[in-house]
């Protein structure tokens, strides 16, 4: 399925039916990625409709040159959410996603639910607080997921890429908004070396409702070396919501 903005295509899949969330994924990958790890959950999960979304550039959505910015994507997210969900709506994303995702909910999305999966929240790859975490990439526990990771990659267009990187930061704080206080769910993993987990610990101020977990053992594909504590947490999440606490 496509949502057409002008000549531009944004590319989506829609699985199961019920309450809407909408599911982004990180940075210079796909929505196939992020379905790999959510579907066991609403497999078990009925009475929700998943919509994830290839971003601009990325999986089938199309290359633009005019859509090479954070601020464009997030434009073109909000017009999405607004004619294609048109309803309030649930809202996860991961790394890059989940920066996105806060962006969407600071400028007032329909969003009733929140889960940020090892959000990037520096864009400055130099300025992010990281730790050494050499040692972890050798444990049989990370190369397992990046294994798993590596049989669901496809190539992003990196023409496209290297443009988005210079705009790769919003034009606006994400962080001076008025607090989120519907339920959220906050995953970090304790090796993570690409957004690490110190520089997050500022969100707790946004997000009143939050549930906050740094997972050991867990690097910057939390979701597949820690898939149980993954899936227990996301039911918690959606438990919360569903029973309105």
């Amino acid at each position: 399925m496509f949502f057409q903005i002008d000549d531009f295509k944004l590319h989506y899949e829609v699985m199961g039916e019920g309450k809407p969330i909408l599911i982004l994924h990180g940075w210079a990958a796909h929505l196939a990625t992020m379905a790999e790890v959510f579907e066991p959950i609403f497999n078990e999960k009925i009475g929700y409709k998943r919509i994830y979304v290839d971003l601009p550039g990325m999986g089938d959505s199309s290359v633009h040159d005019d859509f090479s910015s954070s601020d464009m994507i997030l434009s073109t997210l909000m017009s999405f959410a607004k004619e294609v969900i048109g309803e309030p709506f649930l809202l996860a994303g991961y790394s890059y996603g989940g920066y996105l995702a806060r962006a969407m909910v600071a400028k007032g999305a329909q969003v009733s639910g929140l889960l940020l999966l090892e959000p990037m929240v520096i864009p400055d790859t130099e300025a992010r607080n990281l730790p050494d975490v050499e040692w972890f990439y050798d444990t049989e526990i990370c190369q397992q997921a990046s294994v798993r990771s590596d049989k669901l990659w496809r190539d992003a267009n990196s023409e496209f890429l290297a443009r988005l990187r210079e705009s790769y930061a919003l034009s606006f704080d994400t962080s001076h908004v008025k607090a989120f206080d519907a339920p959220t769910l906050i995953l970090l993993g304790h090796q993570d070396g690409t957004v690490g987990f110190v520089d997050q610990l500022s969100l707790l101020k946004d997000y009143p409702r939050t549930t906050f977990a740094i997972l050991d053992l867990a690097g910057h594909n939390l979701q597949m070396e820690q898939p149980e504590v993954f899936e227990f947490l996301v039911k918690n999440w959606l438990l919360r919501i569903e029973n309105g606490i």
